[in-house]
């Protein structure tokens, strides 16, 4: 029993010490190699940590540090926000040159879920540990607590701004809740109650009135009034075993109306809103992987770049022709891509998130990567 305890123990908590982190060498993973987050300046033939953490006692790494998600300003290429398992918001002005960590204790430690820069104003942003919604007005240097969850059993999970003139923030929890405020968090109240498990929520930034909202297990909603109405589309996919078990929702950075929708399924495409959809044709078989990495190059979208999982092994693929043929590269990582982008002006620049899964036998990558 102890010996458990202990495993479980090294393998969920990891301390940002220096320049490194606690080794885990002796837990005997399934995966190895170093988490952090990896750039590729060739569309993924050659990777490089991009790990330089810049601090009053000068440059140390956060090489270790279990990437959870991406973030990104609509407003500055340039700048990317990292969400981590147990250390809190990075952030980089730079590209992922160099990434700095807010002072403020609200948001430099633990479990990050989700940011959300203000449309408008970059250095208006908030972000959430899963218990509690933070808000900066000055680019990171001061936060302060806009919302708090009560409910012991409820998380939050998600935090989207409208891209209509309100710049309305929608914030949606475990439990179906999606609450919203107009007045930067101020005050709240309920947008809509669904009766299943969330996961996320995103907005449409060509149009302000749309908004989408991922569940666990029962698929896709979609509002057209900002909130008001919504419509399930889980049965548009029914013809797709397994499509309503999410992984991951991407909206096309150039394309009104294009989403993508990756689930243990696949890969599904829409044209149209998520009314109809039609399956990309991947070299891994329907259900046959986990696939947690999934990026569109926003300047060309016939390049498209996933990340295949079984077994805690993983593969990277590419395709320059919309999915039609794909080349396989080795990652530079033995642990488990959970999160890819590619820049939003240099198309031949990715980025990719890693992170070491718990090592125990009730533990399924599947349950621990779609917290």
């Amino acid at each position: 029993m102890k010996k458990r305890w202990l495993l479980l123990s090294l393998a969920t908590i990891f301390l940002f010490v220096g320049a490194g982190c606690v080794s885990l060498s002796s837990n005997k993973p399934k995966t190895t190699g170093t988490a952090g987050i990896y750039a590729s300046s060739d569309r993924g033939d050659s990777w490089q940590i991009i790990s330089n953490l810049v601090t009053a006692e000068g440059i140390k790494s956060i090489s270790n540090v279990n990437i959870y998600k991406i973030f990104t300003d609509p407003q500055d290429p340039q700048a990317m926000y990292l969400g981590t398992r147990e250390n809190g918001l990075f952030y980089t002005y730079d590209g992922g040159r160099s990434w700095q960590r807010p002072a403020s204790s609200a948001v430099s430690n633990g479990f990050i879920y989700s940011i959300a820069v203000h449309p408008q104003d970059k250095c208006t942003i908030m972000a959430t540990n899963g218990r509690q919604v933070f808000k900066t007005i000055d680019c990171s240097r001061s936060w302060e607590e806009v919302y708090r969850e009560s409910r012991s059993n409820v998380l939050i999970y998600s935090l989207a701004y409208n891209y209509a003139t309100s710049y309305r923030l929608y914030l949606a929890e475990s439990n179906g809740d999606v609450l919203q405020t107009s007045d930067g968090g101020n005050s709240w109240s309920v947008a809509n109650r669904f009766r299943t498990r969330l996961s996320e929520i995103y907005t449409d930034k060509f149009d302000g009135n749309v908004i989408y909202v991922v569940t666990r297990e029962n698929g896709l909603y979609r509002s057209e009034d900002e909130g008001t109405t919504w419509v399930s589309l889980q049965d548009k996919m029914k013809n797709f075993s397994g499509s309503s078990e999410y992984r991951r929702f991407v909206m096309s950075a150039t394309t009104p109306n294009k989403i993508y929708w990756i689930s243990t399924y696949g890969v599904l495409v829409s044209m149209d809103r998520g009314d109809s959809w039609q399956a990309m044709k991947l070299i891994t078989p329907p259900g046959s992987a986990d696939i947690y990495g999934f990026a569109v190059n926003p300047k060309n979208e016939n390049e498209i770049y996933y990340t295949a999982t079984i077994n805690s092994r993983s593969t990277f693929y590419k395709s320059i022709d919309g999915g039609e043929n794909w080349v396989t590269k080795k990652l530079p990582t033995g642990q488990l891509p959970v999160t890819m982008l590619v820049h939003p002006e240099k198309e031949n620049l990715i980025y990719l998130g890693f992170t070491v899964p718990p090592q125990s036998k009730s533990n399924s990558s599947n349950a621990f990567l779609s917290n």
